[in-house]
C-alpha cells in the first residue's frame, strides 16, 4: 500500500479558508485531563474520568510580511480595539499530503515579536483551544502548491518612540541614530479562565485573567560614555510604539 509521505515544506496554515504565508514552524498537541476512580477495596485504579476544560495547545511562527497584514490573527491584536484582550476565538486548518488537523475554539495565549537590524522580523504566537480534529478527505495536493509571493523585510533603523510626557517635551525618541539599537524582543503572555456550562467538559468561553503583561528588551551598542539618555523607557508612561524603517529612514513596520 502506498503511503503518502509529509513535509514540512509542504505543511499549510488556514485561517478562515485564507492560507498564512511565511510559517516557520507549526505544533500542536492534546492532553487529556482526568480523575482516577478506585473502587472501594480494590488496589488498582477501574476507571478514569474525563475533568472539565480539556484543551488542545497550539502554536506557530512566521516571518512577518509587510503585504499580508490582516490575513492572520496576529495582526488582528494590533488593529483590534481590544487589543490583547479580545475574547474572540479562532479557528485553523493545518493541511499537508495525509490530511486536515482543524483546531476550533483557540484562544490567544501568548505573543512575541523579535527582530534586529538586518534580519527578518518573526512572530510567534501560541493559543489554547478545544478540539482538534482530522479529516483524511481534505488532503492536499501538488496541484494544491503555489508560487505565491509577500513583501519581507529587514530593518535597517529600529526607532522606539514613547507617547508619554517626556515624549511631548521632545525626549521620547530613541533609535538607530542616537542608541545604535541593535534588537528588541517583545512577550505578552495572556492567561485565560475557562467558563463551563453545568456538564460541559468544553468552556463556553475563555476570558482574559488580569493583569496582562508584556515585556519588551532592547540591546544596543553604546558608542559614547555620556549624553544617553533612558528616561523614556525607564520613567516615563504612556503608550511605546517600535518602528521599523528602511535605509532611506522611513518607517514601514510600526508595532505598539
Amino acid at each position: 500500500m502506498a503511503l503518502d509521505r509529509v513535509h514540512s515544506s509542504e505543511t499549510q496554515l488556514f485561517y478562515t479558508g485564507v492560507r498564512i504565508p511565511a510559517i516557520q514552524s507549526i505544533q500542536f498537541s492534546t492532553e487529556k485531563n482526568t480523575t482516577d476512580v478506585r473502587p472501594l477495596g480494590d488496589l488498582s485504579y477501574g476507571e478514569r474520568i474525563l475533568n472539565s476544560n480539556q484543551t488542545a495547545a497550539f502554536s506557530y511562527s512566521n516571518i512577518i510580511t509587510t503585504g499580508a497584514s490582516g490575513q492572520d490573527p496576529f495582526y488582528n491584536y494590533q488593529l483590534s480595539q481590544s487589543g490583547f484582550m479580545n475574547t474572540t476565538s479562532y479557528g485553523f486548518n493545518i493541511k499537508d499530503f495525509a490530511g486536515q488537523n482543524t483546531i476550533t475554539g483557540a484562544y490567544l495565549s501568548s505573543y512575541s515579536l523579535k527582530g534586529s537590524v538586518g534580519d527578518f522580523v518573526q512572530g510567534e504566537s501560541a493559543y489554547v483551544g478545544d478540539v482538534v480534529s482530522f479529516d483524511a478527505s481534505s488532503a492536499i495536493s501538488f496541484s494544491d502548491m503555489s508560487n505565491d509571493s509577500f513583501s519581507v523585510f529587514k530593518p535597517k533603523n529600529i526607532a522606539i518612540v514613547t507617547s508619554g510626557s517626556m515624549a511631548s517635551a521632545g525626549t521620547g525618541t530613541i533609535s538607530t541614530a542616537a542608541l545604535n539599537i541593535q534588537s528588541f524582543d517583545l512577550s505578552i503572555g495572556v492567561s485565560r479562565q475557562p467558563v463551563n456550562r453545568l456538564g460541559s467538559r468544553t468552556p463556553d468561553f475563555r476570558y482574559p485573567s488580569l493583569p496582562i503583561d508584556g515585556a519588551l528588551n532592547v540591546s544596543f551598542l553604546k558608542n559614547s560614555v555620556t549624553g544617553i539618555d533612558m528616561g523614556p523607557l525607564v520613567i516615563d508612561t504612556g503608550t511605546i510604539a517600535i518602528e521599523l524603517k528602511d535605509d532611506t529612514d522611513s518607517t514601514i513596520m510600526t508595532f505598539v
